[in-house]
């Protein structure tokens, strides 16, 4: 199977060449979310292959692209529609790493994201009272979490599945439910409250 999705990416190339301009002009922006993507896929190989690849199959991957490369989107997107059901709002800032597995449904909308970021399905991030959130690096936020409002996400932390989070979250935990509350700290069970 997967020889076969590769000799289709290949066969696609003509038509993703304007975007592999695009990938190779704006490279530091784009090569890390490649190599994030194809690894996720379970593949090893050139990042202007991987994103030719991500590109051709990976839908949403499309989103992230057109988010980096900024308006020169619009010269790009009736070669390749992005998906309508994942947002990434314009003027949030996106460390390299980003990952969306499966982000239909999902609205991202932060002050600041940091490096390695993997969001999943159905997830909002977004304003409360007028302030977005702050994320830190290595952050997993997994399907219908709400993260809202003017809190930080420090590093090293993971949101569940479900959890509403209007709190700030300190390093390296794992916050769950509604109300959100720390079930771990530092690899260590707590059950602490926010």
């Amino acid at each position: 199977m997967s020889r076969i999705k590769w000799l289709i990416a290949i066969i696609n190339i003509p038509r993703f060449l304007l975007h592999l301009l695009f990938f190779f002009i704006y490279r530091k922006r784009n090569e890390e979310d490649v190599v994030v993507g194809i690894s996720h896929h379970g593949f090893k190989c050139s990042s202007w292959l991987g994103f030719v690849y991500l590109m051709t199959f990976d839908k949403t991957y499309r989103n992230l692209f057109y988010f980096r490369i900024g308006v020169f989107k619009y010269l790009l997107f009736f070669l390749a529609p992005p998906h309508n059901s994942f947002v990434i709002a314009t003027h949030t800032t996106i460390d390299k790493g980003f990952l969306g597995i499966h982000p239909i449904g999902t609205f991202v909308n932060a002050e600041r994201i940091g490096q390695n970021f993997v969001v999943k399905n159905n997830v909002t991030i977004g304003y409360h009272k007028n302030k977005r959130p702050l994320i830190g690096n290595n952050v997993t936020i997994n399907s219908n979490a709400v993260v809202v409002g003017d809190i930080t996400i420090g590093n090293n932390v993971i949101v569940g599945v479900g959890t509403v989070l209007l709190k700030s979250v300190p390093d390296n935990c794992v916050v769950v439910g509604n109300p959100a509350y720390i079930l771990k700290e530092g690899g260590v069970r707590v059950h602490k409250k926010m």
